[in-house]
């Protein structure tokens, strides 16, 4: 069935991949207060953006969304994390079919990681499985071994020529000494899965997420964890490049497909530090986890090394997700704590800000093609609703 419905005007508002696991999570957010998105935003006058609700989709078979695309004839491929498999809708909502089931056979899924379209063929990478399947609507067309490369697979996407293409960040190399309280961040790295062997070369490097490794010297092994207020591997595959934000620096560059030359979108930027209010809130936020677990000091002792690895002051990211159509670009602000509302940025192919608009926290968003914007809302009870909006305002 579909539903339409507005969303409040000009706040409307709308996450794309995820950070280490655990209680990490907590750090690399930095407390629990509600708050309006923070100071950080791209320089410049921006424009007051609006999202428009174009449609609004609800479905029982909606489990723990993890992607929606489009595809032919305007209907959406609707990626379920929780069901291990994808929905096809049609044009007014409606289910058209289903793909793949929890299995390790043709056309199943272990996992469902990401997904890209293009036309009536719809890719699926498995990173469990460690494999992409090609589908023709439901219909399994082709299967890759993505076993060769030993990083961690996160993203897929056809490529001009119709080969598709894999991203990977580097496997992180046994820990040396002088690494141990040290924020490091490993490549991510590119690959045609018709040659899975063979990375892409490309023309600057792409940050993964940023970790630290402790010795701990009682255990006689390392300790991995993520600094507070972590930054996570930001960029985008598109059918015609790649756009890669460094969440740290600011820096956002593009480059094409099978090209060296990169642009420029928006520069690096001095760092900024956290402030005195958002540490305190960060400790208050861990000294009401710790009092729940049954090892307090050692999760205390863990927490206390997430910020001391940045020395006397902590910066804070710019930046916590890019999403491109390959010509126009949407930044999602860092905020340092489950935020009322997500702030988003849109850029031009040649990095001009073209405005800004504000997503309420709880919607997702999953995809930007010609400022139609794919994405999924929860209402009161959780319960998944899959959105598609337009960007209006005063270009």
């Amino acid at each position: 069935m579909t539903i339409r419905k507005p969303l409040p005007p000009a706040n409307a508002s709308w996450p794309r991949r995820g950070v280490r696991v655990g209680a990490c999570l907590m750090l690399a957010a930095g407390g629990c207060e509600p708050q309006s998105p923070e100071v950080g935003t791209l320089a410049g006058a921006a424009a007051d953006l609006a999202v428009d609700t174009v449609t609004v989709v609800h479905s029982d078979l909606f489990f723990r969304i993890r992607s929606v695309r489009q595809i032919a004839d305007g209907g959406l491929a609707v990626m379920n994390r929780g069901s291990r498999s994808l929905l096809l809708l049609d044009s007014r909502g409606d289910p058209a079919g289903t793909i793949g089931r929890l299995g390790e056979g043709p056309g199943d899924f272990l996992s469902v990681t990401d997904l890209d379209t293009k036309g009536d063929s719809i890719l699926v990478l498995d990173a469990f499985a460690r494999r992409v399947q090609l589908f023709h609507r439901a219909s399994l067309v082709d299967t890759w071994s993505l076993r060769e490369i030993t990083g961690t697979l996160a993203q897929v996407t056809f490529s001009p020529d119709g080969a598709p293409v894999v991203s990977a960040t580097r496997e992180s190399p046994y820990p040396d000494p002088e690494d141990a309280m040290k924020v490091l961040r490993e490549p991510v790295e590119l690959y045609r899965i018709d040659d899975p062997a063979t990375e892409i070369e490309i023309p600057v490097e792409i940050p993964g997420d940023e970790y630290f490794v402790v010795f701990v010297a009682a255990r006689g092994g390392w300790r991995y964890g993520v600094p507070a207020f972590g930054a996570g591997a930001t960029y985008d595959l598109t059918g015609t490049g790649v756009v890669a934000a460094d969440a740290r620096s600011g820096r956002v560059v593009s480059f094409p497909w099978g090209g060296q030359a990169v642009r420029t979108l928006r520069p690096s930027s001095p760092p900024e530090a956290m402030s005195e209010h958002q540490l305190d809130r960060l400790w208050a936020s861990a000294d009401t986890v710790a009092r729940r677990l049954p090892d307090r000091d050692d999760y205390m002792t863990y927490v206390r090394e997430a910020v001391e690895v940045w020395g006397e002051s902590v910066p804070r990211p710019y930046y916590s997700a890019v999403i491109s159509d390959g010509s126009e670009t949407l930044l999602r602000h860092f905020t340092s704590g489950p935020a009322d509302l997500s702030e988003w940025s849109l850029l031009a192919e040649d990095g001009e800000l073209l405005g800004t608009f504000s997503l309420d926290r709880d919607t997702q968003l999953f995809s930007l093609q010609n400022r139609e914007i794919l994405g999924v809302g929860k209402d009161s009870l959780d319960v998944e609703h899959v959105i598609v909006g337009r960007i209006r305002g005063p270009f």
